[in-house]
């Protein structure tokens, strides 16, 4: 059943909002004929070209996984929820490829998937433009109501006000998401070192396909990643051809 959804979601190439230019339109081509290669190869043009838009990233991903590169196409498939979190297609596609590579993105529980889900419904520009007008109608209701006039009486301003707090934390929390920046593995294996050389022993290994997180280092080394592991509370060095940042 997973095989047929995924393959229905891959068959369709949706291209509502997205700037027909003439790599995507010839990466939208070359797919539909079956070159998948060439395809993802012309939607890396469109990237290049300064297109960004979640279909184009959906785009690349489901061309990569037809190419059987699972860590590549999660990675677009990552990029493409964080342009859309709430799209269907994204989050089935992405579910089922990191389900596959051994890392599950969403949660297994259907209590915890529904609350998941409910978190990343909405993107951060629709909570910060909400948590705008929220505090813009608070200030508006709170000097009506200090105003002594009766239009607003002071529950309706508690209410407003506790609404602003919780639009204004869901905020916080979708942006300390994003201020601690992943990487999905797009090597068949990346070795970890204990340090920033081939010289340095491999410590362990992380699968393709599996999200890292990307340490700041002190001393930044070309070339080379600090990564974490928070699983198993492991970090250590890679390449940075093996690590790609979403």
């Amino acid at each position: 059943m997973e095989k047929i959804i995924l393959l229905c979601s891959l068959l369709a190439i949706p291209a509502w909002g997205v700037e027909q230019s003439v790599p995507y339109k010839a990466g939208n081509k070359l797919y539909a004929e079956g070159k998948f290669g060439e395809s993802a190869q012309a939607y890396e043009s469109a990237v290049q070209v300064g297109q960004k838009h979640w279909v184009l990233e959906y785009n690349l991903g489901n061309a990569y996984y037809r190419q059987g590169q699972l860590g590549k196409s999660i990675l677009h498939y990552e990029r493409a929820f964080r342009l859309n979190s709430s799209h269907p297609d994204v989050i089935d596609n992405l579910s089922l490829a990191s389900s596959k590579a051994g890392d599950p993105r969403l949660p297994s529980s259907a209590l915890v998937l529904l609350c998941w889900k409910i978190f990343y419904f909405l993107s951060i520009n629709v909570w910060a433009l909400l948590s705008s007008l929220g505090f813009i109608s608070l200030c508006v209701f709170l000097g009506f109501a200090l105003s002594g006039r009766p239009l607003v009486r002071m529950e309706t301003v508690g209410l407003v006000g506790f609404l602003v707090g919780v639009s204004v934390l869901w905020l916080a929390a979708r942006i300390y998401i994003l201020e601690h920046p992943h990487g999905i593995v797009v090597s068949n294996v990346a070795e970890v070192r204990s340090g920033p050389s081939t010289s340095y022993p491999a410590n362990f290994t992380v699968p393709e396909g599996h999200r890292v997180i990307l340490l700041k280092e002190q001393e930044p080394v070309q070339g080379w990643h600090q990564i974490g592991v928070p699983e198993e509370g492991l970090r250590g060095w890679v390449p940075e051809t093996s690590v790609e940042i979403i």
